[in-house]
């Protein structure tokens, strides 16, 4: 589906709290941040670039980035990002008139002549700064070597000079030439020289070994690369400063911005929500209430519900990057829903109390209103039952007598008694029990603040606490709550506001549950059970024989 980029409103900090719990319903209020995780992953994006942990920790590394100075980050995708450059291993510094960033395998800097990025000669550059001894004696590199007969030839022949020092050596020799752009990447070849444990040669910018016994970073006879960028560091060529890793730099605009999977959004739609930055520091709150993030190809991801009464128009999204805050716009539409008529019997007409169907929304909405954890499905949801779909999700309701309005919340499959009713997907039980309208109920809890609900069941087969897994059994269909025959009712919850559940049997919201690193509102551990649910009748079981909920 389309990515389109919603209409940032700047300036705005605060919400109407009218509008606010509109949108959210019965969300509790929000949630205390507790520690937001150093990285989106171990590395994230940022704009124009990505910015690496990896030889920084605890949330300090280094930024490689395009901007008007200098396009490092184009460059380093086109040299082959890390497997060829490596990671970041400085910020950006002068050296020699340029603008320079080194990185482990690599020293990259910027030609504005040639509106590009260059392989800087690092080991030129060390022995004119007058680190040979330091090379030969704690790194066995062979000091930098000048070709007598290179004076006054062609280039052509000055590289024949130079390739002829890598055959002494046919392995490496076959690996250094096996580059296509090796003179790009490597320059000339400067020096050989065998050092017993191992045979090296010294090139302008990369130095390739080939060790004679096994060790921790090469099987014996293996030709490696060493990182010629933590070889120059170690020694000291670039300024300290410059080496020093530091946190990300201060949010900019860009940092701000987000998408939606989805403009406008129907009424039950579950949103996918895409950040455009991966920085520790993001925090997203819908009706004040902090919203879980997935971390997912170095950028925050996150869900949102839409009720099937919705109230219609813009809502707003609050996103904070850095101690800036942005209101971001997300527009509601109608769903299009069915609607019926139902009369209750005169003897079932209490059942209709509102304060009795208050009560027990209360008390699911204890259940499925909390992030207990990172997600536990595994793809798209099965349907639970075999059946006939009748009721659908969202259908509009009167009750008689009272001509009281009801939203279905969930979607019915019409089945025989005793059929079969399985897990949708991976999870843990929540609670399992009687209510009154519910009848007997299973609430899964499947990780990120998304649950499942079937209700209505003959028999439960699992309890409170359990872990199930995709299309175990767990229970069977039966007719007890608001039932007028044996069916299954079946409801999805995203941080409490029940969705469209026929959704998540097409969606697997891969990018959620396949996150690289999640944050959670508090971090904290999944609540206690609620108290008591409320009474299911008099006998101790639902009553029956009620029109479908």
């Amino acid at each position: 589906m389309a990515q389109l980029t919603l209409r940032r409103l700047f300036g705005a900090t605060l919400l109407s709290s009218a509008l606010l719990l509109a949108f959210v319903g019965g969300a509790r209020a929000t949630e205390p941040l507790d520690t937001i995780p150093a990285t989106c992953a171990a590395d994230f994006a940022i704009p124009d670039g990505w910015f690496y942990t990896q030889a920084g920790g605890d949330g300090v590394g280094f930024a490689v980035r395009d901007d008007a100075d200098a396009r490092f980050w184009t460059a380093f995708q086109e040299l082959g990002g890390i497997p060829v450059v490596g990671y970041p291993i400085s910020e950006r510094f002068q050296q020699h008139g340029f603008t320079v960033q080194a990185f482990q395998k690599l020293v990259l800097q910027w030609d504005p002549g040639a509106d590009g990025a260059n392989a800087a000669n690092t080991l030129d550059n060390l022995h004119q700064a007058g680190f040979d001894p330091w090379l030969a004696s704690f790194r066995q590199v062979p000091p930098h070597q000048a070709l007598p007969e290179d004076a006054g030839q062609p280039f052509d022949v000055i590289t024949a000079n130079h390739l002829a020092l890598l055959n002494v050596n046919p392995d490496i020799r076959a690996e250094f030439l096996a580059v296509p752009n090796w003179l790009t990447r490597f320059g000339l070849p400067i020096a050989y020289q065998d050092f017993g444990a191992v045979q090296v040669v010294r090139a302008q910018r990369v130095v390739l070994q080939q060790w004679a016994t096994d060790t921790p970073w090469a099987r014996a006879g293996e030709v490696i690369f060493a990182n010629s960028g933590d070889i120059a560091r170690e020694a000291g060529l670039f300024p300290e400063s410059a080496v020093t890793p530091g946190p990300p730099r201060t949010a900019l605009a860009t940092d701000l911005e987000l998408t939606l999977d989805q403009s406008p959004a129907a009424q039950g739609a579950t949103v996918v929500i895409r950040l455009s930055s991966g920085r520790p520091d993001v925090r997203l709150r819908l009706g004040g209430r902090a919203i879980p993030l997935a971390c997912a190809d170095g950028t925050w991801r996150a869900l949102v519900g839409l009720a099937p009464a919705e109230e219609l128009g813009p809502r707003e999204l609050e996103l904070q990057v850095g101690g800036q805050t942005v209101m971001h716009e997300v527009l509601v539409a109608p769903g299009t829903f069915t609607s019926a008529e139902l009369t209750v019997a005169e003897e079932l007409a209490h059942l209709l109390n509102p304060q009795t169907a208050a009560e027990e929304r209360g008390f699911v909405q204890q259940l499925v209103d909390h992030v207990s954890g990172p997600p536990l499905w595994t793809g798209s949801f099965g349907n639970p039952s075999i059946g006939t779909a009748t009721s659908p999700y969202g259908q509009r309701r009167i009750f008689h007598p009272g001509a009281i309005p009801y939203v279905h919340e969930g979607s019915d499959v019409a089945a025989p008694l005793g059929t079969l009713v399985a897990a949708p997907d991976a999870g843990r039980v929540a609670w399992a029990g009687p209510l009154a309208i519910r009848g007997n109920s299973v609430v899964l809890d499947h990780g990120f603040g998304v649950y499942s609900v079937a209700v209505h069941l003959d028999r439960i087969d699992v309890s409170a606490g359990e872990s199930v897994t995709r299309g175990q059994q767990l229970g069977t269909v039966g007719s007890t709550g608001r039932s007028t025959g044996p069916h299954l009712h079946w409801e999805v919850h995203v941080l409490g506001v029940a969705v469209d559940p026929t959704v998540w049997t097409w969606r697997d919201f891969a990018d959620i549950r396949n996150g690289t690193g999640y944050w959670l509102p508090g971090d904290s551990p999944a609540p206690p059970l609620p108290a008591d649910p409320p009474p299911a009748g008099e006998t101790g079981q639902p009553p029956e024989d009620f029109p479908a909920g």
